[in-house]
Formats: structure tokens, sequence, C-alpha cells
């Protein structure tokens, strides 16, 4: 066949719908072609985490002891060493040695910041008339 005998297929009301049907196929089976790889890709997955996770160890017969001393949260205080010395490394490794932490504490961010009002503004657009 020549490219003249498929082309009349497609002519007319006919031949657009023809052409849109099979348009629309092709879409909707690469759509469920893409379903179909996503629900295998989470069985694989699934199936890579079963043979990551350990099994589980027996459990210790558990003798009837004194009551449980009750949880205690720990101050901040002593965290906050720790928190300094990952925030340190940290700035360490971005900017050498010749930065130093000394202190920390949180801020937080003001109310009204001009990047919120730009922000309003540009979604406003349109509507000042």
């Amino acid at each position: 066949m020549t490219e003249s005998a498929i082309a009349s297929h497609f002519t007319g009301v006919g031949g657009g719908l023809v052409m849109s049907m099979i348009a629309f196929s092709v879409v909707f089976l690469v759509i469920i072609g893409l379903m179909l790889i996503m629900m295998g890709m989470k069985h694989v997955c699934k199936a890579i985490d079963g043979f990551n996770k350990k099994a589980p160890a027996a459990p210790a017969p558990s003798v009837p002891a004194a009551p449980a001393a009750k949880a205690v949260a720990a101050p901040a205080a002593e965290d906050d060493g720790e928190i300094m010395a990952v925030i340190s490394a940290a700035i360490a490794a971005m900017c050498g040695n010749t930065a130093r932490v000394v202190s920390f504490a949180p801020v937080k961010a003001p109310a009204g910041s001009s990047w919120k009002f730009v922000g309003r503004f540009q979604n406003a657009e349109g509507f000042q008339d």
C-alpha cells in the first residue's frame, strides 16, 4: 500500500474519529503500562526490604521485678553539646577551618516578610480591576 492509500482511510469526520480513537487508545495503554510498572516496583521494593530485614530475635523471658521508674525527660543542656558538635562539623566541612561556631540559638521567622508580601501580590495579579 502506498501512503496515499493509507491516508485515504483517515479523511473526513469518520477518519478523524478513527484517528482520535487510535490516539486515545495509545495514551491509555501507556498510562496502564506505567501503572503496572509502578505496581510491580512496589512488590520488588517489598521483596528487597524483606531481604534487608533481620529475623527478630526471640524475646528473653521476663522476670517480674520492681516497678519501673518513671521516664524523665533529659534536659536540653545535655543535647546542646552534641548539637553544637554537629553544627560545627557541618560548618567546618563547608567553610573549612576558618569558621568557628561560638554559640547558637533558634531563630523565629518574622510574622510578615517581604517574600510573603511579594508572593501574595503576584498571586493577586489580575484581581485589581
